[in-house]
């Protein structure tokens, strides 16, 4: 149950402790916190098992950092596995997922040198001259653009900002849009924090089933189940889904039709980063 603070009000934003725990630098979630406070709008901390930001209106926002995201795909099979389950976790639980990529509009890509190259320190030397330090990671430049998407494709909205201030500045401006859609709709403007599905019913398992296909999210599953009643129907008639269902489009079915019909082969690791 959401928690009221000591004036009564319920907190509009939900973050969770390990993104304010032992910081070393600023980040867009810090920078944010001191927006939110600045504008005396109600936030709690907390342990998140889904998500790193919860809004209202079913926003629910997974902050990394280009170096995390890289580290997550191109790291170990242990790193990969978490990442998987956390986009999985965030398409099945909330309306409106969102990978916050922070610093992926600043990175440099290089095909010639197989590497991509992210900034880690800029400073002005004259009227229109910069300094900038990059880290450079060794992964080629279509992975990168390849893992995000997939992602993409899954039903994840993904935002790439410059830097940790345009981070702050974006997730402010989801708020203001998650704030002015829970008032159309008349609701109460605060998050509400949920949990992994567990998968202990029979239509859990259905919506999970249809949200797996890429474009396909939770709330389209409930679309498509309302109109087909069961998953088997909905897939003999998946050629219509365009059709019959709002809000899927012909490049989202041909996303679904291309699962559904291509010929499995085996595929090494690096063709499917999002692999468990």
């Amino acid at each position: 149950m959401t928690q009221v603070d000591l004036l009564g009000r319920y907190p509009e934003v939900i973050i969770d402790i390990h993104e304010v725990r032992n910081i070393h630098r600023e980040n867009s979630v810090t920078l944010f916190i001191d927006k939110l406070k600045q504008k005396n709008i109600p936030f709690r901390v907390e342990k998140l098992e889904i998500g790193d930001i919860l809004l209202p209106s079913g926003y629910a926002i997974e902050r990394k950092t280009v170096q995390d995201f890289c580290r997550s795909l191109f790291g170990t099979s242990e790193g990969r596995l978490r990442l998987k389950d956390q986009i999985e976790a965030l398409i099945a639980t909330y309306e409106k997922p969102i990978l916050l990529l922070e610093g992926g509009l600043a990175v440099r890509m290089d095909p010639i040198h197989n590497v991509l190259l992210v900034p880690v320190r800029r400073y002005k030397i004259s009227r229109r001259l910069w300094h900038v330090t990059e880290e450079e990671i060794r992964i080629h430049p279509n992975q990168y653009e390849g893992a995000l998407r997939e992602i993409e494709a899954k039903g994840v909205r993904i935002i790439k900002t410059f830097d940790e201030n345009h981070g702050a500045n974006i997730l402010m401006g989801l708020l203001i849009n998650a704030r002015k859609e829970a008032r159309e709709k008349k609701k109460r403007i605060y998050p509400v924090v949920r949990s992994k599905p567990k998968l202990k019913n029979i239509q859990t398992k259905q919506l999970f089933f249809l949200s797996g296909l890429p474009g396909i999210s939770v709330m389209r599953a409930r679309k498509i189940l309302k109109i087909y009643k069961t998953p088997y129907n909905a897939i003999l008639k998946v050629k219509r889904w365009d059709v019959d269902v709002e809000g899927i489009g012909q490049k989202t079915l041909d996303q679904v039709i291309k699962v559904l019909f291509s010929e499995y082969q085996e595929d090494n690791e690096k063709n499917s980063l999002l692999k468990s």
